[in-house]
C-alpha cells in the first residue's frame, strides 16, 4: 500500500509554483471531470424513481454450491483453464472463456427463475452443460456482453470478442453465428487484434484497446472505419499514457467519461466525443488488468496483475485513493472482481482459490490534518471462503438473484528434459521427465464453473 501512496501521478501534483502549460491543461481536465461528476450527483439526488429491489445476501455462513461443471473443460489439447465468467445483463445465461479458444454459454437453471420471490428450496440441476459454444481462431484476449442483451429479444443477444491475429467479432449469442466484424489495421495494413474491449452503455460505440491508442467503432457500421484516439501525447502539452491498453470501462452514470488502463500501471480518464485526456492516475504495483465504475459513477475500482491491492479512486477528487482492498494475486493472470447491482458489495477471486467480499459502504475515516493520500486505509473483509482448489480467476454477481458464479484454473508449467542425466547413484538415464510444477505441488488443478447460492436457504443442504 505504501507504493500506491507514493506513486500518485506526477501530472496531478502541484508544488505551489505558477503552473506550467502542462499543469494548466491537466488542471483544466480535472476541473471538467469534477464539474461533470457533481452535476451527475445532483441529478441523481433530484431524480424521483420507483423503488429498486436488490438481491439480499447472507455472509454469516458458507455459501451453498448449487451446480457446476468440470467435465466440459477436461480432455482438451490445451490445458483448458478458465479465463473468467460474466452473467448476461438480463441474467438468463453465463458467458465463459477458456484457454481452448472457446466461448461457452450456460443457461440459468430453470429452478432458479422464481427463487427471488420465495426462499430458495434447491435446484434439480447438478451438472451444467453449455447451450452454445463459439470457436475463436486462437487465444482469446477479451470478451464482453452487449449492454442491452435480452433473451426475450433475439436481436439484442450479442457479445463481442477479440482473439490473437483476428479482428474483433460481434457474435449472435442466440444462434452462435457471426453478426459483424470490426477490423483494425496497423501501419503496414495488416489486421491487428484488440487487446481489450468494451461496449458503451447505450450500445452504440465499441471501444478497442491497442498499443498507445483506443479505436472506437460504430457498432452499427462494421468494417474498418473507426476513430483512432491516441493515449500517448505527442505535443507534450496534455496528459499522456503509454503502453498497451489492457482494459476499458465506460461510466454508465456519466457516459461521457471512460477509463482506459495499461500494462504500464497507469489509468487514463478520457471524455467524449473526441477522447480528450482528463488525467492519468498512477499507484498500482503491476499492470492494470480490470476496471469497474460504481453504479453511481462517483468512484472507480482498479486491480492489476501481481498486485495485492484493488484501489478505489474518488472521481470527485481525481488522484485521491479512498481505500484499498487486499487480495492474493501472485501471477500475471487477469483476476476479475465485480460489484453487486447496488454497488454495495465488491467481490474478487484470488490465486489461492478463495473469494473475498468487501462492504464498500463502510467508508474509511480520514483525518483532516492528514493528506487524503496519506490517510488511505485498507478496507476490512466482510466475507471470505474457499470455493476452488485452484486459482479463482472469475467472479460474477447475478443481476437479480443472490447468486454468484465463479470460474477457476490457471496455467501450470511442465518441464521435460530430453538430455541424459545422472541420478544420485551415478547411473545414467535418458528422457527423464522432471515435474516442474511448483504451483501444482501445493495446489490441485481445477478447471471449473460453479454457481453458488449466497442468500437465504431454508432446507438442510451441504454447504461449501
Amino acid at each position: 500500500m505504501e507504493s500506491a501512496m507514493e506513486e500518485v501521478s506526477s501530472e496531478m501534483a502541484h508544488d505551489g509554483e505558477p503552473p506550467s502549460v502542462l499543469q494548466e491543461d491537466v488542471v483544466e481536465g480535472v476541473v471538467e471531470l469534477q464539474e461533470a461528476v457533481v452535476v451527475e450527483e445532483v441529478a441523481l439526488q433530484e431524480t424521483i424513481a420507483e423503488p429498486v429491489y436488490y438481491p439480499e445476501y447472507q455472509f454469516d455462513t458458507q455459501w451453498t454450491l448449487i451446480c457446476g461443471t468440470k467435465k466440459e473443460f477436461e480432455n482438451n489439447k490445451s490445458q483448458g483453464f478458465l479465463k473468467g465468467c460474466k452473467w448476461s445483463p438480463d441474467g438468463t445465461c453465463l458467458l465463459t472463456c477458456a484457454d481452448d479458444g472457446l466461448l461457452r454459454l450456460f443457461d440459468l437453471p430453470a429452478d432458479l427463475y422464481n427463487s427471488h420471490k420465495t426462499t430458495f428450496q434447491g435446484c434439480s440441476t447438478t451438472e451444467l452443460s453449455p447451450s452454445l459454444r463459439i470457436k475463436e481462431g486462437e487465444i482469446i484476449y477479451d470478451y464482453c456482453w452487449h449492454p442491452h442483451m435480452s433473451s426475450w429479444n433475439p436481436e439484442t443477444c450479442l457479445l463481442a470478442s477479440s482473439s490473437k491475429g483476428s479482428p474483433t467479432h460481434l457474435w449472435d449469442a442466440y444462434k452462435g453465428s457471426l453478426a459483424a466484424t470490426y477490423r483494425a489495421y496497423n501501419n503496414v495494413d495488416e489486421v491487428e487484434a484488440a487487446n481489450s474491449l468494451c461496449i458503451s452503455p447505450d450500445g452504440e460505440k465499441l471501444y478497442c484497446g491497442f498499443d498507445k491508442c483506443v479505436r472506437v467503432f460504430d457498432v452499427q457500421v462494421p468494417g474498418r472505419n473507426c476513430q483512432i484516439r491516441l493515449t500517448k501525447s505527442t505535443d507534450g502539452l496534455s496528459a499522456s499514457q503509454s503502453g498497451i491498453i489492457s482494459c476499458i470501462a465506460v461510466n454508465a452514470a456519466l457516459p461521457s467519461v471512460y477509463a482506459a488502463a495499461s500494462y504500464l500501471k497507469t489509468i487514463g480518464l478520457y471524455s467524449e466525443p473526441e477522447g480528450t485526456a482528463l488525467c492519468v492516475l498512477e499507484g498500482h504495483r503491476g499492470g492494470v488488468t480490470h476496471l469497474k465504475f460504481s453504479p453511481d459513477g462517483m468512484v472507480l475500482y482498479s486491480g492489476g496483475r501481481k498486485d495485492p491491492e484493488i484501489l478505489c479512486w474518488d472521481l470527485r477528487n481525481p488522484g485521491q485513493v479512498l481505500y484499498t482492498m487486499n487480495r492474493t494475486v501472485e501471477t500475471n493472470q487477469r483476476i476479475y472482481f465485480d460489484l453487486d447491482p447496488s454497488g454495495h458489495y465488491l467481490i474478487s477471486g484470488d490465486t489461492s482459490g478463495c473469494v473475498t467480499i468487501w462492504d464498500t459502504q463502510m467508508g474509511v475515516e480520514t483525518s483532516a490534518s492528514e493528506s487524503p493520500l496519506l490517510s488511505m486505509k485498507s478496507l476490512p473483509e466482510r466475507f471470505r471462503c474457499r470455493v476452488n482448489d485452484d486459482c479463482t480467476n472469475g467472479v460474477s454477481f447475478h443481476p437479480w438473484l443472490p447468486l454468484v458464479a465463479t470460474s477457476s484454473g490457471q496455467r501450470h508449467l511442465t518441464c521435460r528434459l530430453d538430455d541424459s542425466v545422472h541420478d544420485s547413484s551415478g547411473s545414467e538415464s535418458s528422457d527423464c521427465e522432471i515435474d516442474d510444477e511448483p504451483s501444482a505441488r501445493h495446489q490441485s488443478r481445477e478447471n471449473s464453473v460453479k454457481l453458488w447460492w449466497a442468500g437465504n436457504y431454508n432446507t438442510d443442504h451441504q454447504e461449501a
